[in-house]
């Protein structure tokens, strides 16, 4: 993989808006969703819009399948200004469309990509409001600073928890497991401020890289380690698919006691709780009901143009947790390179 650095003529991205996903059962995953620490913002026929407590109007886009098979439609990606989102609108292959009917509106371009995937930019949404104070919960009846050995800074006051899901602040990140690896990093970073952190290559070549997290790159002021990644898929892959997407919740209490809600409403764990080694974040993967795999993190890294982009080879991705499922790289519907994850 040659350098990447940003530039002013590619389109600059803020953040990540949402994800759109079609459902073999949509009320099936409305139970899921709920049991995950999402909130239902508008409820329509066949089209469910849920939220964190960001400032995004929506963080999720549920469709109901009219095949009965699920299918992912792809990120979409919040531009930096009106100005950005026209540079977008004018790239090779872009779809101009309307999020007029959607909370908070706006406008929204589209590509589709290798294997019918894709990636959206979207601008002009009406926020919410951030919250003060606090993170919301439904876990925390009181919560404090840690006390340690040689610091007690909560005196003469209690951690107190209850049952609940954990609730999601904001979509994280997301990946794509491409067949045509090359070509997709060289779009993805050509068009947009997308700048690799971290790049690992296959243990038995060298001069082959096998997957790459990427930030946005915003200057000076730190951003999340990683929004997007991207992977090469194994030669048996027949067709490019969404590994996961990915949303942050407030601390591990709150990962710990989601992970029990979840699985106490029957729901299929896939890997965690654990400690990732690159990103840092504490993770938590799940099987939604259509068999894609979604993840609750908190405690992630963050970098910024001083941060050098990283290349290693492939190692182990968590510093302490469950063994890998075997599995945990196969299709979008349940990255293995190679088995040595």
């Amino acid at each position: 993989m040659p350098p990447i650095a940003n530039d002013e003529s590619k389109v600059q991205l803020e953040r990540l808006g949402h994800v759109v996903v079609e459902h073999a059962d949509l009320a099936k995953f409305r139970a899921f969703a709920k049991d995950f620490g999402m909130v239902e913002e508008r409820v329509e026929k066949d089209r469910v819009y849920y939220r964190g407590y960001g400032v995004d109007p929506y963080l999720y886009v549920a469709q109901q399948s009219k095949s009965r098979r699920p299918k992912f439609l792809g990120p979409a990606f919040v531009a930096k200004s009106q100005k950005e989102f026209d540079k977008a609108a004018a790239l090779p292959g872009a779809k101009l469309g309307s999020l007029a009917d959607a909370p908070g509106g706006g406008q929204i371009v589209t590509f589709e990509r290798q294997d019918e995937t894709y990636m959206h930019v979207i601008y002009g949404q009406k926020e919410r409001s951030a919250p003060s104070g606090e993170e919301p919960s439904a876990t925390h009846d009181q919560f404090g600073p840690l006390n340690t050995p040689f610091s007690k800074p909560r005196q003469g006051k209690f951690q107190r928890f209850h049952p609940g899901p954990a609730l999601v602040h904001k979509l994280g990140h997301m990946g794509y497991v491409y067949r045509d690896f090359d070509t997709e990093v060289k779009w993805w970073t050509s068009n947009f401020n997308f700048v690799p952190s971290d790049i690992l290559y296959h243990w038995d070549f060298s001069n082959m890289d096998v997957l790459t997290f990427m930030h946005l790159d915003h200057g000076k002021e730190y951003t999340d380690h990683h929004i997007l990644f991207l992977q090469r898929a194994e030669p048996q892959v027949k067709k490019s698919f969404m590994h996961h997407c990915s949303f942050e919740v407030a601390d591990f209490d709150t990962q710990l006691i989601g992970h029990q809600w979840l699985a106490q409403k029957g729901w299929k764990s896939i890997w965690g709780v654990g400690r990732h080694v690159l990103g840092s974040q504490i993770f938590d993967y799940w099987q939604d009901p259509s068999g894609f795999k979604i993840e609750h993190y908190a405690d992630g890294d963050l970098v910024n143009e001083d941060t050098p982009t990283k290349r290693d080879v492939v190692g182990p991705f968590s510093v302490w947790g469950p063994e890998v499922p075997k599995d945990f790289g196969s299709n979008g519907i349940i990255v293995n390179v190679g088995g040595k994850i």
